[in-house]
This record gives C-alpha cells, structure tokens and sequence, in this order.
C-alpha cells in the first residue's frame, strides 16, 4: 500500500487556475444538490412533528421561539462531580416532566462554589406562574439543603418570543437589501442579484440541515446565520470581483464568451475559498465536539453554513450569474436580429388605422 508522503504535498496542487475546470455545463447536478437537501429535512420535519403531534418540534424551537422558562440551580462544588452533575440532571428532569412539560436542554455552569445548572422548558403563558412554583416547591422537598435563593426562574412568554423573531427575520432582510445595493453599485444589478441568491441559499440550507440533525434553534442560532451571511458574502465579492477583472483583460486575453470569464474566475479563486473555509472550519468543529452545550448550538449551524457558503459563493452565485447575463444577452441578440418593419408594411398599418378612425366616426 503506497503511503501519502506530507513533504511532497503543497496547497498549490489544489490550485485549479491551471487545470480549466468546467462547471457552467452541469447547472441541473449544482441545482438539484440544495434541492435534494431541501426535501431530505422536509422529510426529517414531517416525521418528527407527525410523532410528537407538534410543529415546533419538527424545527425544534428553543424557548427563546416558543416562550417558556429559564430555571437555575445553585448546587455548588458538588457539580464538580461528574456523577452527582448526572444525578441532580436526571432528578431535576424528571419533576419538571412529571409536571407534562419538555425539557430543551441541561447544562452545568462554572465550577466550584459558584456551579450550577440550568434547565430550559417550555410551559405555556396560562399557567406559567402556578406551574414553575409547583416545580420549585418540588425541588426543594426533593432537595432541603437548598433554598429559596439557591432556585431560580426566568420565565419568557410567547409574545415576547414572537417579538424576537419577528425582529431577527427584519434584521435578515435589512442584510440582504443593504448588501444587494452595495454589490449592485460596487459591480452590477445582476451580480448582486446572484450574490443575493446565493445568501438566500445559505440560510434555506442552515435551516434546513439544523432540521436534519435537529439542532435547537434560539438566540446564538440567530447569531450563526447573520456570521454566515457575512462570511459568505465576503467570498462570493471575491469571486465577483475576480469577474469584473477577467472581463476587463478580454481584449488582451483574446477571451470573449462569458462562461470562460466565470470559469476562469472561480478557477482563480477556487484554493483561496477552500483553504479558508477549511481552516475556519476546524476549531468550529472542535468547539462542536468539545464545547458546552451554548457552544455546540453555535458551532454546528455555523459548520452547516460555512459549507452551504462555499458551495454557494464557487458554484452557485457564478452560475446563477452567469445563466442571467446569457437570457439577457442572447434577448438582445434576438432583437438585434428581429427585421424592421418594411415601407409597405408602415403604410398598410397607417390604411388600417385611417379605416379604423372612419368606421368610430361613422358610428
């Protein structure tokens, strides 16, 4: 078995300026990829909210979405504790799903005297108060060490949710227009539009792998999205502008069809893109591996988009791109091509709208 040898290999063998790459002519493959995405977490969506007979777990809406309750345990230095962090999770868990309700997700916060853990639910506005009371007052009989201030309740209605998401979905649209207008004045209307497209793609794909893997959507998920979109804007401008600088060299090059400017860009800048993204990635995927819960909710979507990113920004973007230009090129080129009216046909028009203005007359 041939070994790989680390001294022989460089980043420039990933460069593919050299090799010509062709891309444009398997639009169908790069559209039907997200596409495909797309219904696989249909799929996921359905299945998960036909089993437990509720929407919001087909998307899995944290608290932050949905309204509900923000709980902390003061504990202490037990905590440090792997297995008595285990046995209060279980305990804790099981009195608030005795009361009927779900639990988001456990955590365990600092270490020492000041550890705790906190424990996300969702309860509904009528009888939020009543219930987190019952809760606590069973947490205390279970645990009589602990008291009144060491049980916390952060309680978040669903009004108060609603409003958050509402504000989350407008600042999404304000990104989108404000970087729309400025690709459209820094290139052109038709670049932006498929840069804007691109970042359309990236969020669909976010949202809809996050079904898949049914990861908890809340507040740094917000977070997640809006770095993505600015992540991937950052390489498709690049891409763009590589573009616009092709195009500008064609009576050097001799180039003069619009799919090599597009191949040629995305060749170009094929290795900066992928180099980055790999290694953006990699301390992503540790902290997805590695981190605390809040961690491994940001990290995991941030993966999602930094891949949907790249696919967009190399392959997407400059295809959508470029299959604009040409339906407008080729347009212009059938109008070009349109015969003008003869003299005959200008003077049998005007007969026919002399005849026309009698007969009005007449009647």
């Amino acid at each position: 078995m041939k070994k790989f040898n680390f001294k022989n290999f460089s980043i420039r063998k990933l460069d593919l300026s050299s090799h010509n790459v062709r891309f444009l002519s398997k639009y169908r493959i790069w559209f039907a990829v997200p596409l495909v995405v797309i219904l696989v977490a249909i799929i996921v969506f359905s299945i998960f909210s036909a089993v437990n007979k509720d929407v919001e777990t087909g998307m899995n809406l944290g608290i932050d979405f949905t309204g509900g309750t923000v709980m902390t345990v003061a504990v202490g230095s037990e905590l440090d504790n792997d297995s008595t962090y285990n046995s209060y999770k279980n305990a804790l868990t099981k009195i608030i799903e005795d009361e009927g309700y779900n639990v988001g997700n456990v955590q365990k916060s600092d270490k020492g005297a000041d550890a705790r853990i906190i424990i996300k639910y969702q309860n509904k506005d009528a009888d939020l108060e009543s219930s987190n009371q019952a809760i606590k007052d069973k947490i205390l009989a279970t645990y009589p060490k602990l008291s009144e201030e060491d049980v916390s309740l952060e309680s978040i209605s669903a009004s108060s949710a609603q409003d958050l998401l509402s504000k989350a979905l407008i600042s999404l649209a304000v990104i989108f227009v404000v970087m729309l207008v400025y690709i459209a004045i820094r290139f052109e209307l038709w670049s932006g539009i498929s840069a804007l497209i691109g970042l359309i793609h990236d969020v669909i794909m976010m949202i809809a792998l996050t079904i898949i893997f049914h990861i908890e959507v809340n507040t740094t998920y917000v977070a997640a999205v809006i770095t993505i979109v600015a992540y991937s804007i950052n390489n498709t401008i690049i891409v763009f502008d590589r573009v616009r600088e092709t195009m500008r060299l064609a009576p050097k090059t001799g180039k003069i069809k619009l799919d090599s400017y597009v191949e040629e860009a995305v060749n170009d800048t094929f290795t900066r893109s992928a180099v980055s993204t790999v290694t953006t990635m990699i301390p992503v995927f540790l902290l997805g591996c590695f981190g605390v819960v809040s961690m491994r909710q940001f990290a995991w979507p941030i993966m999602f988009g930094l891949i949907a990113g790249t696919y967009s920004s190399l392959i997407l973007a400059p295809t959508v791109y470029y299959m604009i230009r040409t339906a407008l090129n080729n347009r212009k080129l059938k109008k070009s091509m349109s015969p003008a009216p003869t003299q005959k046909s200008k003077k049998k028009d005007d007969m026919s709208d002399v005849m026309s203005m009698r007969k009005r007359n007449n009647a």
